[in-house]
C-alpha cells in the first residue's frame, strides 16, 4: 500500500558515450571510451517518489530461505545503506517492521493503526494510505479488481530473457469494516 499524493523527486545522470561509429565493435566498455575525440555526454533523467510512505506487507511460504524473525531483524539493523534507486535518496523515516499474524486485510489495517499511533507520538503526521494495494497470490480479505502481468521475473541473464508474473491490485480495506484512528 501506498501513501496519496507523493511529490516527485528528479535525478539526472551523466553518462560519458562515444559518438556512433559505423562498422567499430567494441569488446569492452574501456575499449569504446579510449579514444577522447569521439567522447560525448548524456544525460538521463529519473523521478523518484519523496514525502511518501509505504506499508509491505510479506507472507511466510514452506521453501523460504529466511524466517519472518531474520527479514524484521535485517530491516531493523541492515548490513548496507538504505537508498530508493540511488544514494541522493535515502529513505526519510526510519524502516519499522512488525510481526502480525492474520489475513491480509487484517494484518494490514492492524499495522497501519500501530504505524499511525507510533508516529503520533513521535509527533510526525503520516499520510493517508491509498485504498488500492497491490499483491501477489491470493490472500484471504484481499479481494483483485485488476490483474495486472509484469515480464520482469529473471530467466535467463545472458540472454536478457524474463518470466511473467501476476500481481492484483484491489481495494485492502473492505467498505463496511473502515479501519478508523481513535481520534
Amino acid at each position: 500500500c501506498a501513501s496519496r499524493n507523493p511529490r516527485w523527486a528528479r535525478d539526472y545522470h551523466t553518462v560519458q558515450m562515444p559518438k556512433e561509429v559505423r562498422k567499430a565493435r567494441y569488446f569492452s566498455r574501456r575499449e569504446e571510451l579510449s579514444d577522447p575525440e569521439l567522447l560525448s555526454a548524456i544525460i538521463s533523467r529519473r523521478d523518484y517518489y519523496t514525502d511518501a510512505w509505504w506499508m509491505v506487507a510479506v507472507a511466510t511460504t514452506a521453501d523460504a530461505p529466511y524466517s519472518l524473525e531474520q527479514l524484521q531483524d535485517g530491516l531493523r539493523h541492515p548490513v548496507f545503506p538504505l537508498y530508493l534507486g540511488r544514494k541522493s535518496h535515502p529513505l526519510a523515516l526510519p524502516l519499522a517492521p512488525l510481526l502480525l499474524e492474520g489475513n491480509a486485510c487484517d494484518a494490514l489495517c492492524n499495522a497501519y493503526q500501530q504505524y499511525q499511533d507510533h508516529f503520533h507520538k513521535l509527533k510526525v503526521s503520516l499520510p493517508k494510505l491509498q485504498d488500492e494495494c497491490w499483491w501477489e497470490g491470493k490472500h484471504d480479505g484481499l479481494v483483485a479488481s485488476k490483474i495486472l502481468r509484469r515480464r520482469d521475473v529473471p530467466l535467463n541473464r545472458q540472454q536478457w530473457l524474463f518470466g511473467e508474473r501476476t500481481v492484483n491490485q484491489g481495494p485492502w480495506l473492505s467498505k463496511e469494516e473502515p479501519c478508523t484512528s481513535q481520534e
